[in-house]
Formats: structure tokens, C-alpha cells, sequence
């Protein structure tokens, strides 16, 4: 049997864990295990060094054999070809070194021996204490009894190269030397642990190490965790560095809400530097078994997965087989060219809910699914597209999913600058919009456009001007309709802003406060719409402050609002004069309608206000630990705030924050969401919280507490999660975590 580092296991899109949701476990098991654990704060995860011996003389020309440096207190040649040093006896041949009571160097045959008190390095930096030891020097080929070890990593410490990181240490009864790189020993303790620290090692009856491939091997191996056996492995192979090996990961096991036990025996094979691969069989107690893996992959001019899971006959949704699988691609052709592959797809609307313990994932709509081509030219770009989506929430009817695009085309142009800095081109789109039972058919748009930025120090105007032409192709449209309307439209805009800025100073230090005025006209005549069709249009929300600019209220291309109309905004800012570090901008703005505005959605229908919604923003840098964001729509007409952002965020230093956000919009959603991750007394122990409470109502969406122990060899961490899913029912999780640095993690669900 075989194990490998838990870091050589790909991410998965759909990963899940063993769940429960008896929270009153995680207390007990974290009482009895942390309680013994508490200390006082410390530097955490020092690494241990070893101190590289000066090397010997080097050879007198290149390529000559490595001079052997012989010293002592006493030193007698016993016979022309034995060399006898006695006190502070030390051989040096390069950077390996001996050092011991007594030392006998053999001329005829290259070997040497040492007795009491022996201190061995070898030329890659290990270090060995031992009570004697014979070793042909050369070839580095012999046997030691009563070892200690400390194995070096290959990288040497930055910032002093005479000096290496320990990559593992031990102690043995008896070492066999095979070779500068591989050593067999008896009866023998190994851990990746620091020094001082024996909380993770492993014992074996014969063990072989080899630092040239980065694999160790063992017989009767058994890890041992707080001096308690947890896993016992006839013969075994691990990897002793940080490259990738193949093998099996710890099994994880524990119970899930909904499929009782579970347990988990990941494989990883590294089939090759840039290919590997990761298979699991999982069983539910409950379910049945399931199969799933991940292939990943990369080359010089391409990157990505696959990633499937497979579950026959799911007893608890009514035997029906159940699965999923993910694609990702990611080609480069050339220099202009390159391709991405993206396909997702869950055999039902229930299966990430039921798999996934990501809210992120669960709580999701759609799956996408799409092949795309682009280049990138000096005078124009091109996009080719197929896209299309997988519905996953029930809840959505079918008029409301969106069209799949079979295939969607886009260009656009980069023409170089004209007369007075002229900037002129276009934009154009092809798609074919496809769906079951509704109107669909081919739409083409192109905007032809020219701008003329008009540019200087204390401000800028760019008049532009542009044709909205699109035309469509239907299919099965109704008797006497037209099944190809088309539309054209002109747009004219008129941007313009100007600076003010003046020196100020703020907590002493010297900073420009500016003034930034912008106007923004926009004017588009009326044009009855009523006989195009809606694929990807609606209305664009001002939930953003950018969207106050927009020339078109609508997004996508099926409608053009008329509009005579002039935002005027205003921003200021505090900057460093130096530096240019921006602590405090803020924005407000408003538009203002000249004309009363049609619909275009609903026929007859116009928009009569004569002002939008007011905006503001404000985005501060409170000190360099603290900022804070702030965005509000107001609508004057009714008193009433429409849309309302807020985000206060604290974050000293890594793994050590606070964030709390508030989202409103009326008669939608009012969430309060906090993150936060906090040291509990030292680095060790970190806590960490996620609350999302809905306001409107009035129950949490999800609750995730946890705590983690990072002992360096090892880690303990458990979590309490509480969610929604897409139907509103509860998912619990409870979930505690063990992971043995460098070896492998064991994660169980109680």
C-alpha cells in the first residue's frame, strides 16, 4: 500500500466531506484534545538548520578526485597504509566530513572508521551522530550502528548559504550506506517534525531512504500520532520531499446528513511532471458506492481537467443513477490565438446540494457550458463562441432560463488614431439564439462609432457619435408578423470633467484634495421597438456607480433607449502628494431628463421623471489596516433608499481579519454578511466565522464557525457549518479535520 502528501490531491469543482450535524462533538473532542495544547504566544513554524561544514581543499586540477584531509590531536601511521588520528580526529574530503573520538583512514581500500562520539556529514548536507560507524569515503558505501539523523533539503537558506533546512530526522539502531543518496536502516524512528517535537513519526522494522528520487519505503511501518498508532502498513513508499508521488492518500471517513457513513480511499498517480491524476471510490452507507477522479494536465501551449463523478442506483433518490463531470481546457495557438473549453454538468437539479458542502456551488442556477475561439489583431479583435447553460435550480421556471448562443461571433476593431486624434471603428455581434418552445432565430448588431478625445491637463471632452443598426432572422414567427424587423438608431454623447486640485495636509502628511467635476449628455431619438424580439436585454440597474455614464439603460443589444439627458457628478480625493496613495474618494451624481422617455418593453408605456435616482459612493482608507467602502441609491421621488452597500473590512496582517458587509435592495434582499479569522492568544490557534443573516427574512443563510490548531507537523481543525439550500432546507455540517504535515491528513465527520 502506498501514501502520498495530502497537497498532491487536485481541487475538485464538486468536493464535499463528511457531514453531521452534532455540533456537542466538536466541544468534547476539541475539550479533550486542545485543552492539554494551551501556551502562551510564540513564533510559530521555526524551521530547523544545519550548520554545513567548511569543505576541504579542492583538487589541484579540474577533474582530479577530491584531496581527503586527515587531522588530530595524535595522528600515527600504523602501517604504510593506515592513518590512526586520536582526539578531535576529523576527515574532510569536500563537503563531506567526519568527526570522533577515534578515526582510522584505510589508503588501499578508501575506507575509514570511526569509534565514539562520530558526526557525519555527507556531501548533500545530512548530518548523523553515531556510536561507530565504516564507510568506503568514494563511493560512500558502508555500514553505522546507534544512528541519529537529520536529513538536509537540497535548497540551501537563502540569506546563507553555508546553512540547509532540515527535510526530516530520526534515529536508528543500524544504517546501511548505499550510494551518497540512498541509506537503508533497522529498526528506525522517522518525523518530519521539528526538533523537540515527536508529536507525528513513524517506526518500521527496515526502512530505505532515497534523497535522488525523493521516495522513502518501509516495512511493518506504523505512523503514530501523540506516541498513539493510528495506521499500520505492511509495506509502504511516502515521499521524503515536496515532489509529487503516487500512491494512496489517507482514507477519510465520518457520516453525512442524508447518506450516513461515508468513507473515502483517494489514489494519486503522478503519471508524469505535468500529468496526474487523483481516483476515489466513496461509500455511502446509505447511497451505495460512488466512483470519481480528476485528470489534470499541462503543457508548453495548453492547460486543464476533467473531473467526473459516478453514483449507480441512489438509494435515497429513488435508485436512480447519479453523476457529474466537469471540462476545462485552455489552449494557445499562437501568439494572436487561443481557445478555452468550459462544460459543466450534474445528472439532476438536487445533486450539488446533496454533494457539495460549498455554498457557492449549491446555491447555484446554472451550469455553463461553452467551446470559444479568439484572436487578437493589431487592428481588430474576434471572438467565436458556443455557449449554453445546464439548469440546476427547480425553482426557475422554463420562460426564464436564458437562450443558449449556437454559435455567437463578435468583432471589433482597433483602427489607429485620425486627424486630431479621431479615434473611430466598430463593434459587431452575430449570435443564434436557441430555445425550446419561444421565439428564436439569428440577430446581427453593428455600431459604427467616432470619438474625438479632446484631452489636456486640467480636463477632457470627447464628443461621440455612433449607429445602433440591428436586424434579426426569425423562425416559426406568428402569421402576419414580420420574421425579419430590424432597427437603426443614432446615439450622441458628450463627456467632459476638469481637475481642481490643491495641497492640504492631513496627519502631517502633504496631500493633493481634488475636484472633478463631469457632465455627460447623451441624447437618442425615439424609434418604435414593439416588433423586436427580447433575447438578452433588460434594464441596466444603477446598483453601480459606473452605470450613471451608460449611453444605453438597457443591457444587450435588442433595444436602445431614447433618452434626451445630462448626468452631472462629482468626485473628490485625498492623495499622497508623493506616493499618489489614495485615502478618501468619494462620488455623487444624478441625472437629469430633459424629455419623457418610452418603455420599450411594454407598448404605450413611458417613463415621465425627470431626474434618476441619486448615487453616491465613498471609499475609505481609514488607516493602513482599515477601510471602509459606502454606496447608496436614493430615490428623491419617494424618500426612499433603493439600493444600499457597505463594506468595513480590518486586516493587520495575514490570517488575521475582519469584514463586515451590508447589502439592501428594496424588495429583494437585506443581508448583513461577517467574515473574520483571529489568533485565539498565539499563532497557533486561529478561530475563524462566517455569518450571512438575511434581514428580510429574518433567518441566517448560513453559519460557519471554526477553530485550528497548527502545530507545524500537524494540524487540527473543526467547523460547524449551517446553511440553506435552494429549496430553504437546513444543510448541517460538522467536520474535524486532522492533517499530519507533510505526510498525509485524515479527515473524519463525527
Amino acid at each position: 500500500m502506498r501514501f502520498c502528501s495530502p497537497d498532491n490531491k487536485p481541487d475538485t469543482v464538486l468536493t464535499n466531506k463528511p457531514l453531521s450535524c452534532r455540533i456537542a462533538v466538536l466541544g468534547v473532542a476539541l475539550a479533550a484534545i486542545y485543552a492539554p495544547l494551551a501556551m502562551a504566544a510564540e513564533e510559530i513554524c521555526v524551521p530547523d538548520l544545519l550548520s554545513l561544514p567548511t569543505p576541504g581543499p579542492a583538487p589541484e586540477k579540474p577533474g582530479d578526485p577530491l584531496p581527503i584531509e586527515l587531522e588530530g590531536d595524535e595522528v600515527e601511521s600504523v602501517k604504510a597504509d593506515i592513518m590512526s588520528m586520536r582526539g578531535n580526529a576529523t576527515l574532510k574530503r569536500g563537503r563531506q566530513t567526519m568527526s570522533a573520538d577515534q578515526i582510522r583512514y584505510l589508503r588501499q581500500t578508501d575506507e575509514v572508521e570511526g569509534e565514539g562520539n562520530v558526526i557525519l556529514h555527507s556531501q548533500s548536507g545530512d548530518r548523523l551522530n553515531m556510536s561507530s560507524v565504516k564507510l568506503q569515503v568514494e563511493t560512500f558505501i558502508g555500514e553505522a550502528e546507534a544512528v541519529e539523523y537529520r536529513l538536509a533539503k537540497r535548497d540551501r537558506v537563502p540569506e546563507d548559504p553555508d546553512k540547509a533546512f532540515v527535510n526530516a530526522r530520526g534515529s536508528a539502531e543500524k544504517i546501511f550506506f548505499e550510494g551518497h543518496d540512498v541509506m537503508r536502516l533497522e529498526n528506525v524512528r522517522y518525523t518530519t517534525c521539528a526538533e523537540g517535537k515527536d508529536d507525528v513519526f513513524l517506526t518500521a522494522s527496515d526502512m530505505t531512504l532515497d534523497q535522488a528520487t525523493g521516495t522513502g519505503s518501509a516495512k511493518h511501518l506504523k505512523v503514530r500520532f501523540k506516541n498513539v498508532p493510528i495506521f499500520y502498513f505492511p509495506r509502504v513508499t511516502f515521499p521524503i520531499n515536496d515532489e509529487r508521488k503516487s500512491g494512496f492518500l489517507f482514507p477519510s471517513f465520518g457520516s453525512q446528513e442524508g447518506s450516513g457513513f461515508v468513507m473515502q480511499t483517494p489514489y494519486y498517480w503522478n503519471i508524469a511532471p505535468n500529468y496526474d491524476a487523483t481516483i476515489y471510490p466513496r461509500v455511502y452507507a446509505k447511497r451505495g458506492v460512488q466512483l470519481g477522479g480528476e485528470f489534470r494536465y499541462l503543457t508548453s501551449t495548453a492547460e486543464g481537467s476533467l473531473f467526473g463523478e459516478y453514483l449507480p442506483s441512489d438509494s435515497e433518490f429513488n435508485d436512480e443513477d447519479r453523476g457529474a463531470y466537469t471540462i476545462r481546457h485552455r489552449q494557445q495557438f499562437s501568439r494572436r490565438w487561443r481557445a478555452n473549453v468550459g462544460v459543466e454538468w450534474v445528472s439532476d437539479e438536487r445533486y450539488l446540494d446533496d454533494f457539495s458542502n460549498d455554498i457557492q456551488i449549491s446555491s447555484a442556477f446554472f451550469l455553463p457550458q461553452f467551446a470559444e475561439v479568439f484572436y487578437t489583431g493589431q487592428l481588430w479583435d474576434f471572438e467565436a463562441r458556443l455557449f449554453s447553460y445546464q439548469t440546476v435550480d427547480e425553482t426557475i421556471p422554463a420562460s426564464s432560463e436564458p437562450y443558449d448562443r449556437l454559435p455567437q461571433f463578435r468583432v471589433i476593431t482597433k483602427l489607429p488614431r485620425g486627424p486630431y486624434g479621431m479615434r473611430y471603428g466598430l463593434e459587431s455581434e452575430l449570435v443564434n439564439f436557441q430555445r425550446d418552445e419561444l421565439l428564436d432565430g439569428w440577430r446581427w448588431d453593428i455600431t459604427p462609432f467616432v470619438r474625438m478625445p479632446l484631452d489636456n491637463t486640467w480636463g477632457y471632452l470627447t464628443p461621440k457619435v455612433s449607429l445602433r443598426h440591428t436586424s434579426y432572422s426569425l423562425n416559426d414567427v406568428a402569421e402576419g408578423e414580420d420574421d425579419r424587423p430590424s432597427r437603426s438608431v443614432p446615439v450622441f454623447s458628450l463627456d467632459s470633467g476638469v481637475f481642481f486640485e490643491r495641497v492640504a495636509a492631513w496627519r502631517g502628511t502633504s496631500m493633493l484634495h481634488t475636484l472633478e467635476p463631469r457632465a455627460f449628455y447623451v441624447y437618442i431619438p425615439k424609434k418604435n421597438q414593439d416588433d423586436l424580439p427580447v433575447f438578452d436585454t433588460g434594464f441596466i440597474n444603477l446598483n453601480n456607480f459606473g452605470n450613471i455614464f451608460s449611453e444605453n439603460r438597457f443591457f444587450g443589444r435588442d433595444r436602445v433607449g431614447d433618452t434626451n439627458q445630462v448626468t452631472l457628478a462629482l468626485t473628490s480625493r485625498f492623495m499622497e502628494a508623493e506616493s499618489g496613495t489614495e485615502w478618501i474618494r468619494g462620488s455623487i451624481g444624478q441625472i437629469f431628463f430633459l424629455e419623457d422617455r418610452v418603455e420599450n418593453f411594454t407598448p404605450g408605456q413611458e417613463f415621465t421623471d425627470d431626474t434618476s435616482d441619486f448615487l453616491a459612493e465613498v471609499l475609505a482608507r481609514l488607516s493602513t489596516n482599515w477601510s471602509a467602502y459606502g454606496y447608496l441609491q436614493y430615490d428623491d421621488d419617494q424618500s426612499e433608499v433603493r439600493e444600499g452597500k457597505f463594506d468595513l473590512r480590518f486586516r493587520p496582517e495575514p490570517r488575521k481579519f475582519i469584514d463586515l458587509s451590508y447589502r439592501f435592495s428594496r424588495n429583494a434582499l437585506e443581508q448583513v454578511e461577517l467574515a473574520a479569522e483571529w489568533p485565539l492568544g498565539s499563532p497557533r490557534w486561529h478561530a475563524s466565522l462566517r455569518e450571512r443573516y438575511s434581514v428580510r427574512d429574518e433567518e441566517n443563510l448560513e453559519t460557519r464557525v471554526g477553530i485550528e490548531y497548527d502545530a507545524c507537523c500537524w494540524k487540527l481543525r473543526g467547523f460547524f457549518q449551517s446553511r440553506k439550500d435552494n429549496l430553504s432546507e437546513a444543510r448541517n455540517a460538522f467536520i474535524v479535520e486532522l492533517e499530519l504535515t507533510g505526510l498525509t491528513s485524515i479527515s473524519s465527520g463525527l
